[in-house]
């Protein structure tokens, strides 16, 4: 059973006792992501992250990656549009030395103008190398048409341009801003004294100013018709549609979890082995849905030969109109819906994924979602609830396409090529 408590900063902290392993994972999660970010400042979350690897007043960049690689432990960290996550796992027995890690990246990194100058470059060639993956370029370019003219279309490492124009001063400004206990959640999972953990908390990170000057979370944004073609020499076509979903406190959004494993979630689903299976035209094929505060989105990719885009361009909005027409069975649904409770149990008994779980919940919607928690709203999932759900979600009105690859012409039309 997890505990909720709060240090005397603010610091929110969810711990749960497992007592039949030997680990414990511990995560610091901030909400500071690129969707808190402006155009000129796009990617310094990101950026922020790398530069805590850096060094500290207490430790250089390499002292910090061997202290736990000495006790075989792990270190890392993740940026995404809406967080930034440092965490670490450890033997129990050394979990104090995970929190005095984290602890001194987050109060004490010193951001060096040569560390950041490195770091720049690092970081441009991480763009470089997503710009240079097709299948991650294109879900890029599909955020940005989706969330046209917000920071929640920007990309997360930021762009060549705006990494440029980060100096010192907008890295710390900006982390000063966000880097407080208002701000923070700390989630630790595994096996460990409650007491004795608590007491190290507030320790190492109880001294961390309480308040900041917090961004606001992005309103509801309006999902309206679009297409972008990005015309690159590729053997490949990547293909994206996406459409509005729903934000993660959505009750709904379980519905249409429901709906993308039928359609494109698996390798059983309509898409893969209509458009895999059956003819051939795509080696890889999948949907998905993505979750933010106030807004979601459904997305499907497709990677294909570019002859064979348009086909299967009509085959996507065939299985979709099917969708909408004729919604699905009982059986379907009730299949569904115990793949997700299996993924969803299966999924929380590691130790790193159930912190990460509670970590995020806490952060955003102040609450934390226990395993029967989650399969009672997976539960509550009907036909009928799903077919309302489809009725929403796929409107033809706010089908967006992006296409990256040898495409002739201005190929505006080639959304037109979907109908449901």
């Amino acid at each position: 059973m997890y505990n909720i408590s709060t240090l005397s900063n603010g610091i929110r902290v969810v711990t749960e006792n497992i007592s039949y392993v030997k680990s414990v994972s511990v995560g610091v999660w901030i909400g500071a992501g690129s969707a808190m970010e402006e155009y000129q400042n796009n990617g310094v979350s990101h950026f922020i992250e790398h530069m805590l690897f850096k060094g500290t007043q207490n430790r250089t960049a390499k002292e910090i990656a061997e202290y736990m690689d000495r006790v075989g432990g792990q270190l890392n960290a993740v940026t995404s549009k809406e967080y930034t996550c440092y965490y670490a796992k450890t033997l129990s027995e050394h979990f104090e030395m995970a929190f005095e890690i984290l602890s001194d990246m987050i109060k004490n990194s010193i951001f060096s103008e040569d560390s950041i100058a490195t770091e720049r470059k690092v970081i441009a060639e991480e763009i470089n190398m997503s710009d240079d993956t097709p299948e991650d370029y294109i879900h890029d370019c599909l955020s940005g048409l989706v969330w046209r003219n917000h920071a929640l279309g920007f990309p997360i490492a930021g762009t060549a341009e705006s990494i440029r124009g980060i100096d010192r001063g907008a890295l710390l400004s900006y982390r000063d801003g966000l880097y407080c206990g208002e701000n923070m959640v700390i989630s630790v999972v595994g096996n460990f004294d409650q007491a004795m953990v608590m007491a190290s908390l507030e320790d190492k990170f109880g001294r961390i100013k309480k308040s900041g000057a917090l961004r606001k979370a992005q309103a509801k944004l309006e999902v309206v018709r679009g297409a972008d073609i990005v015309k690159k020499d590729i053997e490949q076509c990547h293909v994206c549609l996406g459409l509005e979903g729903f934000s993660r406190s959505d009750k709904r959004l379980y519905d249409l979890l429901v709906v993308n494993s039928i359609l494109g979630g698996n390798m059983s689903s309509r898409l893969f082995q209509r458009v895999r299976e059956e003819m051939g035209l795509a080696y890889s094929i999948y949907s998905y849905a993505n979750t933010y505060q106030n807004n979601g989105s459904m997305v499907i990719y497709a990677g294909l030969n570019t002859d064979s885009l348009c086909g299967a361009l009509g085959i996507i909005g065939d299985e979709i109109k099917t969708l909408k027409q004729n919604k699905l069975t009982a059986e379907e649904v009730s299949v569904a819906k115990e793949q997700m409770k299996a993924s969803a149990i299966m999924g929380l008994e590691g130790m790193s994924s159930r912190m990460s779980s509670y970590g995020k919940s806490m952060l955003f919607e102040n609450r934390v979602y226990s395993m029967d928690d989650t399969v009672s709203l997976i539960d509550r999932v009907n036909r009928d609830s799903v077919a309302d759900v489809i009725d929403t979600v796929f409107d033809i009105n706010r089908l967006n396409l992006a296409v990256l690859g040898r495409i002739e012409g201005e190929g505006k039309n080639i959304i037109d090529a979907v109908e449901f």
